[in-house]
């Protein structure tokens, strides 16, 4: 099938899948997540914080080797060239979290056919967002210091490149915000979210330090698109004799999009809307997706790599669809 900007869906919300956020949110201090991460979901968080994942490592979206650190797992702090380095090419700077990290294969393969460099500034549950203010009360995290410091770097290259710097924003908005408002309502209700410290210290920062953060990129003039919410596994799928761990049945897409629509709007208003120009929403969930059911397995190849994030042998397939956001580059 071909590229789409946008889908609107039809379908009403299904259940909330707070339990895939919270495994989302703990990745990257573990010793201040509170809850330990389980099963097939929590293996893929976890393989999206190091780098590499402990099984299925054919179907993981491993960065070039140059971006690991000594030990060959653990991804370092700078941005990762993923394609060979052209002075006089333009440059795609693909930023986010592990919901911005599985479509590599995509990028990198539409990248090195439109020779243009792609750079991956990705860490796992790090949305792209501005600091809390410090009267949140919460204390500065790495993942903030991290954005801080891509957005210097932005800056330097936009002026070193004369303009010809395109950005691609990839988050698990869906996951930040299922959390989000399960805090909310135990802060109204008085009783206990579930939620530690960090987790909604995460959540926070992806719901309301994000629309500050592209505010920030509107008034700096970059050129910044967007990639739409991705299918995940529900917490309780209907039961599945194909397999479980990456699950094999197809799903309604109103179970492995929870909340399209509102997720949809939520990003538009609040993200897309104060960008300059004309940001594209990629969404690809046209390759994996009808109007009505989410397939497990398209083309031979398995849809999701755990509960949370598709598979690479997956995201190889979806090249057309960020197609148009390289090519304006071009």
């Amino acid at each position: 099938m071909g590229p789409s900007n946008i889908t609107v869906a039809t379908a009403r919300p299904s259940r909330r899948r707070l339990l895939l956020g919270l495994l989302a949110l703990a990745v990257l201090l573990p010793a201040l997540a509170g809850l330990p991460a389980t099963g097939a979901a929590a293996s893929g968080a976890n393989a999206f914080e190091r780098g590499v994942p402990p099984t299925r490592s054919a179907d993981f979206p491993r960065m070039p080797r140059e971006c690991y650190e000594a030990d060959g797992v653990t991804v370092n702090a700078d941005p990762c060239r993923v394609t060979r380095f052209g002075a006089k090419r333009p440059t795609l700077v693909a930023w986010g979290d592990s919901h911005a990290w599985m479509y590599l294969p995509a990028l990198r393969r539409e990248a090195r056919k439109q020779r243009v460099n792609l750079t991956m500034i990705v860490l796992g549950s790090c949305p792209v967002a501005l600091p809390l203010p410090r009267s949140r009360g919460f204390g500065r995290s790495g993942c903030e210091n991290r954005n801080l410091g891509t957005l210097g770097y932005l800056k330097r290259l936009e002026k070193r490149s004369k303009g010809d710097v395109s950005v691609l924003v990839g988050g698990f908005w869906s996951g930040y915000r299922d959390a989000y408002r399960r805090q909310r309502q135990a802060d109204r209700t008085g009783t206990d979210s579930g939620l530690s410290s960090y987790q909604v210290h995460m959540s926070t920062l992806a719901v309301e330090g994000a629309p500050r953060m592209f505010e920030r990129l509107g008034r700096m003039g970059l050129h910044v698109d967007l990639i739409g919410q991705a299918a995940t596994v529900p917490i309780d799928p209907q039961p599945c004799d194909a397999g479980r761990e990456p699950y094999q049945c197809d799903l309604p897409r109103e179970e492995a999009l929870d909340r399209e629509q509102d997720n949809r709007r939520w990003i538009t208003r609040n993200l897309r809307a104060p960008l300059s120009g004309r940001p594209a929403l990629v969404d690809a969930t046209p390759g994996y997706c009808s109007a009505t059911t989410c397939r497990a397995r398209v083309r031979g190849v398995n849809t999701y790599y755990d509960d949370i994030h598709l598979g690479a042998d997956l995201a190889r397939t979806l090249t057309g669809y960020f197609k148009p956001v390289i090519s304006d580059l071009t």
